[in-house]
């Protein structure tokens, strides 16, 4: 297996693992800064442990203290989580995700500045098309009173945007070591902001230990070791997958039936993402076959 088809499976098996996040969130039914405590301390604990088991000494560099590297992507991912939430809570559902839908562009931009990446016309032409699929999905149209929901979301699709050209710089050298850091950042900002952590319910308690010690961390640390073999406005692009199986999940088991823009706007994303790896692989084959 090539090194860029390796990265497009690890990458894909986080994000499917990761589209579960919304239903169980809809079936958490815990308020907005409670949700981000545990989303932020639970994967942490979870990603300490499996890093205790695998690599003790990446504990102590992490802890005592952490690298200045480490600390601005834990402080980047843990600024999309926040400001993705507060968004929801100020504009409309579709303004932000449309608007968190151009962090693709904006990695492509980001590693093509600072880390000199080329981008290839296939991939760009591929970003292009699926965030006008995301478009016709959320059917986007802002008003003029939502500027301050529109900025966060904006600030979101930045912040995720450069925690990706940190991993592909590092080649994502200690991705567990940026989502604990990151964790531990959205607890003390939630705890802060007046979460209260002990508010759930004991029948909600399942869905919050599934979401947090299960799909939170490991979707992650998969969708983080992505970027080691591929290009990181590729690695972007296939997070756009997430957006589309999310609402899939929500509808099959709450019945939440998809309007016939996601089902066309679905379409034109997994088409296009389909076309994107075949194409790719295409090219890697026929290079191979050239090469000497």
């Amino acid at each position: 297996m090539t090194p860029r088809n390796k990265g497009i499976l690890i990458t894909t098996l986080g994000v499917l693992i990761l589209s579960f996040d919304s239903l169980f969130v809809r079936l958490t039914n815990a308020s907005d800064w409670t949700l981000l405590f545990w989303r932020g301390a639970l994967p942490a604990l979870v990603l300490l442990i499996v890093q205790a088991f695998d690599r003790t000494t990446t504990i102590k560099q992490l802890l005592c203290p952490p690298s200045k590297t480490t600390l601005f992507a834990g402080l980047l991912f843990s600024l999309s989580t926040i400001a993705f939430i507060e968004s929801l809570s100020r504009t409309q559902v579709a303004s932000t995700l449309v608007i968190f839908d151009s962090s693709p562009l904006i990695t492509a931009f980001l590693a093509f500045v600072f880390l000199k990446e080329k981008i290839q016309r296939h991939t760009l032409l591929a970003i292009l098309t699926c965030v006008g699929g995301i478009w016709l999905v959320f059917a986007y149209g802002p008003s003029g009173g939502e500027m301050a929901g529109n900025m966060f979301a904006l600030l979101s699709a930045i912040t995720i945007a450069g925690y990706f050209v940190i991993l592909r710089k590092n080649q994502s050298g200690n991705p567990c070591g940026y989502l604990i850091v990151s964790g531990i950042i959205t607890a003390i900002i939630a705890l802060a902001e007046g979460a209260q952590p002990f508010s759930i319910s004991f029948s909600h308690i399942p869905y919050l230990l599934i979401l947090c010690m299960g799909i939170v961390p490991f979707s992650f640390l998969l969708i983080s070791i992505g970027p080691r073999y591929l290009p990181a406005a590729e690695a972007s692009l296939i997070m756009l997958l997430e957006l589309l199986l999310g609402p899939l999940w929500v509808w099959a088991v709450l019945g939440n039936m998809p309007t016939s823009n996601v089902l066309i706007g679905g379409a034109v994303v997994l088409i296009t993402l389909a076309l994107h790896t075949l194409w790719g692989w295409y090219i890697s084959k026929r290079s191979s076959v050239v090469t000497p």
